[in-house]
């Protein structure tokens, strides 16, 4: 399964609560053209799900769980300051 470092989740849950996004919705984790992105959206039971002070702040969907199940999701620092990375 996709580890998340507690750093990760830590940006993900302030990402949350810079974008107002609504407490029954999160970041989910989306495949799109250019590889992966992130989206708000609400989870849902067949989701892989991640927590932060008791709030869940990453869905991923389990195909997509599983195409990472080596990885993990971490924090980068970059020019532009932190960044998720998944190595």
């Amino acid at each position: 399964m996709l580890t998340v470092t507690d750093d990760a989740r830590v940006f993900l849950k302030d990402m949350i609560d810079q974008n107002d996004i609504p407490q029954d919705a999160t970041i989910r984790l989306v495949a799109n053209a250019e590889g992966l992105g992130l989206a708000p959206d609400t989870p849902n039971d067949q989701d892989t799900t991640f927590e932060h002070d008791g709030r869940v702040v990453l869905a991923v969907a389990t195909p997509i769980a599983t195409q990472l199940a080596d990885k993990s999701l971490t924090i980068d620092q970059t020019e532009k300051g932190p960044a998720l990375s998944i190595a």
